[in-house]
């Protein structure tokens, strides 16, 4: 079943996923919402798990600041999170300026 909340975006932007127990991990966000994004990991983490995604890089030239979030779904290359607050205020900055981009 769907969950995702508003429409999803598709990008490459560079993220650091702090976990709880303090370990640290890249990956690629592939696509976002106000609900949400994907995230290809180079290992798994588990489902229900809390992050924090930490945008290191993107065509806005900002840095966000740390957006916590949940592991909802796994996949072979990444793992789909939840935002713990719906449009978080960073992610809905990102949204309106990659739609916003030609």
């Amino acid at each position: 079943m769907e969950h995702r909340w508003g429409r999803r975006i598709a990008l490459k932007i560079a993220v650091q996923l702090a976990m709880e127990v303090g370990d640290l991990m890249l990956g690629q966000m592939t696509n976002v919402s106000i609900s949400g994004a994907f995230v290809q990991t180079p290992r798994a983490i588990p489902l229900g798990a809390q992050v924090e995604v930490i945008v290191q890089n993107h065509r806005v030239g900002r840095r966000l600041e740390r957006v916590t979030a949940h592991v909802v779904r796994r996949t072979s290359d990444g793992v789909g999170i939840e935002w713990s607050d719906l449009a978080p205020r960073s992610v809905s900055v990102l949204l309106e300026a990659m739609q916003a981009i030609p």
